[in-house]
């Protein structure tokens, strides 16, 4: 029980964190997201603390909290860890952001349970991407071809078969997605 009041603690906070955010480019609440993302580590059979950090992973890297905000709420410094390798410090354009990225990747490589949620992060925004792939085809393409180039490394290292289903199967319909559309 002590489990559930954690993570619908940390699900009220990453609401009140994201209130009148949307998805980009879609009309929906971005709360939706990490609710989707935590339910795929549900489903993943990820502890608490995993799935506290699917709830939280993106209220710091948007702006909306701190990590000590995070502390002050009480969630545990596991899940906190978890969330804080999820989050992107730099900026797409920022000098130094390809050693950036490379130290992300590497971090969450050394965690099994962060390596899981990344992956259940980016199945989710395949999922959207597929949602505005006719309108956005451009954008589509480009968030394939990062996500061939930069995920292989993280699949090869996951060693939960749900994880590596999910992702497999929404790689496949955003590649179905946009051969469709040609």
């Amino acid at each position: 029980m002590a489990g559930m009041l954690v993570i619908l603690r940390a699900a009220a906070f990453a609401a009140a964190a994201h209130t009148g955010q949307t998805r980009r480019g879609l009309p929906d609440p971005y709360i939706n997201h990490p609710l989707r993302v935590a339910e795929h580590a549900a489903h993943a059979g990820l502890g608490d603390d995993a799935i506290v950090a699917a709830l939280l992973h993106d209220v710091v890297e948007d702006k909306a909290r701190t990590w000590y905000d995070l502390q002050e709420a009480g969630f545990s410094e596991r899940a906190i860890s978890l969330a804080r390798l999820l989050t992107k410090w730099w900026e797409s354009g920022d000098e130094g952001a390809d050693h950036d990225k490379a130290t992300y990747y590497a971090r969450i490589l050394g965690d099994r349970d962060a390596i899981a949620l990344k992956l259940l992060d980016r199945t989710d925004n395949m999922q959207d991407v597929i949602r505005i792939t006719a309108a956005r085809r451009d954008f589509a393409e480009k968030y394939l071809r990062k996500t061939r180039r930069e995920f292989p490394p993280l699949l090869e290292r996951c060693d939960n078969a749900y994880v590596a289903q999910v992702f497999n199967e929404r790689l496949q319909a955003l590649e179905s997605a946009l051969d469709r559309r040609r």
